[in-house]
């Protein structure tokens, strides 16, 4: 262990505004929506804290529309893309609408003007029905985006039909509202001839539908830390902002029209290839890793003010194992293997019911705890100071410090290196001065190999289904028994390192000594006492499952009844509708919760608790039918 490392942080000094800016991801095919499995998992992720994870980008949308063509006209049946995005703004979350497919094959040449009519008219009629749908203010939060990665090969149009395909995009949302974003071209090779194809068309060009220049509203790229391998590859993560200040600097040079415009990295991932088997997919090394890449694109683009970097994405949001690139673990009898390069649409083998679907069971892996942590950052960067000097790409020890809107501050310190099976523990003392005196509660939250980490959980439980000797089964099991899955799900939540301390901060200063393994990631939340408990959640929704083996099982979710930070919720049950016993056995950051196999006839509640131990009214459930 290194000599240790003082770390003060001001909250009295905020320095700029702080935009979350990394909450986004992604998956494919589409088709997945219309799952049990997915619906499950867009429960969890919409409840996040504080909208940890806001939008949802979704290959091959349009996919799901069937179309027939009669007497020169277009019809399209719209009941399975209805009930995806349904899927999506029920459980909170917003479409990063990537405008790509071909629905029942029928756009064949971009260059064939009538097509690419045809092609403003599809776009115009999905904007007015959703609008329709969930109303003009839902529909401009969304981001629109050309179809994903034209470089790599699944645009076969060339580049003229590429983009004829944008200008039809961008006059089929004109058509609706000029206001709606619009951006692209969500290229994964740096500066390839399609991305500059695009620029040099929104930049000197004109629209081949309006004869005026297509309007860019952010220009969205992908660059990733290492390519596909089935080989533990070591991500170079600064190469990730490295590759993305290229981009900059060549709008600067050739079009420096476009160079202020908001740039996107829309699948930032540390290695490609999201069916590729990585032990560290499941583990802290994961979660360090993505807190570690948006760090360095804060501490490098934002900050300095070198370009306006808005939104960054990761692409793990698909249902696989372990070892993949997801941020789920799934264990059932399906293959969802088939994604990008293989994937053809067959919507004739949807499982959309749950009685229909096989049973399975979902489990949060370290990635998805890293954004609940991440979720709890404030809104304002404040000062900090280190001794001896932060070296980030060094040593791999990194900080976010944030000022909470109405005193105290939440600090993300990030313990991780590229390298995969580096090792190592850091001494540290976090001083918060700029306090206002009095009471504070302070909360240090943990993922590490110890600490939420299911999968070490997992490795560690008998596998009663498959002995090999008299002796003893092995471990990982294949069907986890339903007192296993308990247990897992207890290791999957945001560990606290020790129970919550209440501190007089009689000077307006607090300070905490840290041991900080590597790779972890360590969120520590330092509240003042309001004096004032915590609202009841709100709009508490009950959905049934099946998990393996058939059992009944019940995904809770509901909305956090107000922005308190250090706020955890308690799930509970009752027979009779008066008594209610905690179910949940730790403190949950998420509004989310699965029940397995409850008693016929529960009902259900849920409440908030701060740092100080107050607790909220119940928020009870209607009772089940």
């Amino acid at each position: 262990m290194r000599e240790r490392t003082r770390i003060i942080v001001d909250a009295s000094q905020a320095l700029r505004p702080f935009n979350r800016f990394w909450r986004g991801t992604g998956f494919s095919p589409a088709e997945l929506l219309l799952e049990p499995e997915m619906r499950q998992m867009l429960a969890h992720i919409g409840g996040l804290p504080n909208e940890g994870i806001r939008f949802l980008r979704v290959h091959y949308l349009y996919n799901l529309l069937s179309a027939t063509s009669s007497a020169g006209r277009v019809e399209y049946d719209w009941s399975l893309l209805d009930r995806a995005l349904d899927v999506m703004i029920e459980h909170r979350l917003k479409p990063f609408f990537e405008l790509m497919g071909n629905p029942s094959g029928l756009f064949t040449d971009y260059e064939d003007m009538d097509q690419v009519r045809l092609w403003r008219d599809l776009v115009t009629a999905t904007v007015e029905r959703y609008v329709g749908r969930y109303g003009m203010d839902e529909v401009r939060s969304w981001y629109f985006e050309t179809t994903n990665e034209a470089d790599s090969g699944w645009w076969t149009y060339g580049e003229k039909g590429y983009t004829n395909y944008y200008d039809a995009c961008v006059a089929g949302l004109d058509a609706v509202d000029p206001g709606l974003p619009m951006g692209g071209p969500g290229t994964a090779r740096t500066l390839s001839p399609i991305f500059r194809a695009l620029m040099v068309h929104c930049d000197t060009g004109v629209s081949c539908l309006t004869g005026t220049k297509p309007r860019l509203d952010y220009i969205s790229i992908h660059e990733k830390g290492v390519n596909g391998s089935v080989e533990d590859l070591t991500p170079n993560t600064s190469a990730i902002v490295d590759r993305t200040l290229l981009v900059v600097d060549y709008l600067k040079r050739h079009h420096p029209s476009l160079a202020g415009l908001p740039i996107v990295n829309d699948e930032c991932d540390p290695q490609l290839g999201w069916t590729d088997r990585h032990s560290w997919h499941g583990k802290a090394y994961y979660a360090g890793i993505i807190a570690k890449i948006i760090e360095q694109h804060d501490r490098r683009i934002i900050a300095p003010g070198a370009a306006d970097f808005t939104f960054l994405s990761n692409d793990h949001a698909f249902i696989g194992g372990w070892g993949q690139r997801t941020i789920f673990a799934y264990f059932g009898p399906r293959n969802f293997g088939k994604a990008q390069w293989e994937h053809k649409t067959d919507l004739g083998k949807l499982a959309t019911d749950v009685d229909t679907a096989p049973p399975f069971e979902l489990i949060k892996k370290p990635g998805l705890t890293s954004m609940e942590l991440l979720a709890t950052l404030g809104d304002t960067v404040c000062a900090v100071s280190a001794q001896p000097a932060l070296d980030p790409d060094g040593d791999g020890l990194a900080i976010l410090p944030t000022r909470l809107e109405g005193g105290g501050a939440s600090i993300t310190l990030i313990h991780s290196v590229d390298a995969i099976n580096r090792s190592g523990r850091t001494a540290v003392r976090l001083e918060v001065s700029g306090l206002a005196a009095g009471r504070h509660g302070l909360c240090l939250l943990r993922i590490d190999d110890e600490f939420s980490n299911p999968m070490e959980v997992w490795e560690a439980q008998h596998d009663e289904s498959n002995p090999r000797g008299p002796w003893e089964p092995v471990g990982a099991p294949r069907e986890p028994t339903e007192a296993q899955f308990a247990e897992l799900r207890k290791a999957q939540e945001p560990a606290l390192l020790h129970p919550i301390s209440i501190i007089e901060a009689e000077d307006g200063r607090v300070s905490v000594d840290i041991d900080v393994p590597l790779p972890s990631l360590t969120q520590v939340l330092v509240v003042p006492d309001t004096d004032t408990p915590p609202a009841a959640p709100t709009a508490l929704v009950v959905e049934r499952y099946r998990g393996l083996g058939g059992r009944e099982e019940r995904m809770l979710f509901w909305a956090p009844g107000d922005a308190q930070p250090a706020i955890f919720y308690e799930v509970l049950t009752s027979s009779d509708g008066e008594n209610f016993t905690q179910v949940s056995a730790v403190p949950l950051l998420s509004t989310a919760f699965l029940h397995m196999s409850p008693p016929a006839g529960v009902r259900y509640a849920v409440r908030a608790r701060d740092a100080f131990g107050r607790r909220s009214p119940l928020c009870i459930a209607p009772a089940q039918g």
